[in-house]
Order: structure tokens, then C-alpha cells, then sequence
């Protein structure tokens, strides 16, 4: 179990064969139980943080996933270690901004090539 934003993400599989699912709880509201339709760890935190920022904002996923897409994030990089919430290389920038942006990482990998940054 992993949980995210002083636990207003948790984030949970009951066996190996099953996918990751998230409860998310907003202030005000009851929890919402979410399917996150895949065993990766990695894209599982990803889809989590999509979902409670969708609900959060009010927006749809594919907004939130929009307005990310293209734009290197500490979430994906293969540094990011979910269970601490933070980079395994200890950079600040990445637990001030919990992981949103890497724009500025010059040490941002995902699948395996390395970014030199935004253009």
C-alpha cells in the first residue's frame, strides 16, 4: 500500500494477478474506489495522481492528462520512487514540486533515454 498526499491517494493490489486500484478521498466527500487497470507500479501511481487531480480540479482525465503530456515529469522518470514520493537521486526541486515537472532535471530518464530538457 502506498499512500500520497498525507493519505488522500492510497494506492493498493491484493495479489500479484490483480491490478492496482486507488482510493481517493477529497475533503467533503465520501472516497471513491478506482480501478487503476494495470499491475505497473509505475503507470498505476501515474493513473492515480491523473484521477485525484481530475477529481480534485473538476476536469476530465484526458485534461489533466493533456495539459502533461509532452512535458517530462518526475513521475515517470525511472528515479522517481513512489513509495517515498521522492527522487532516488535526492534532488529538492523534485519534492517541492512532488514530482509534477523535470523540466529542469538534466538527469531525466524515460524508457531508457536520457532528456537534455525542454527545448
Amino acid at each position: 500500500m502506498i499512500n500520497l498526499y498525507n493519505g488522500r491517494i492510497t494506492i493498493q493490489r491484493h495479489s500479484l494477478v490483480e491490478n492496482w486500484s486507488a482510493r481517493i478521498k477529497l475533503p467533503n466527500c465520501e472516497p471513491v474506489m478506482i480501478d487503476l487497470g494495470t499491475p505497473d507500479l509505475r503507470a498505476a501511481f501515474i493513473c492515480a495522481q491523473y484521477n485525484y487531480l481530475a477529481l480534485y480540479s473538476g476536469k476530465s482525465i484526458q485534461e489533466i492528462e493533456e495539459s502533461y503530456q509532452g512535458k517530462p515529469n518526475c513521475w515517470s522518470c525511472i528515479h522517481w520512487t513512489p513509495r517515498s514520493d521522492a527522487c532516488s537521486l535526492g534532488f529538492p526541486e523534485a519534492r517541492t514540486n512532488k514530482g509534477r515537472y523535470a523540466r529542469k532535471c538534466s538527469l531525466y530518464e524515460d524508457d531508457g533515454t536520457e532528456s537534455i530538457g525542454p527545448p
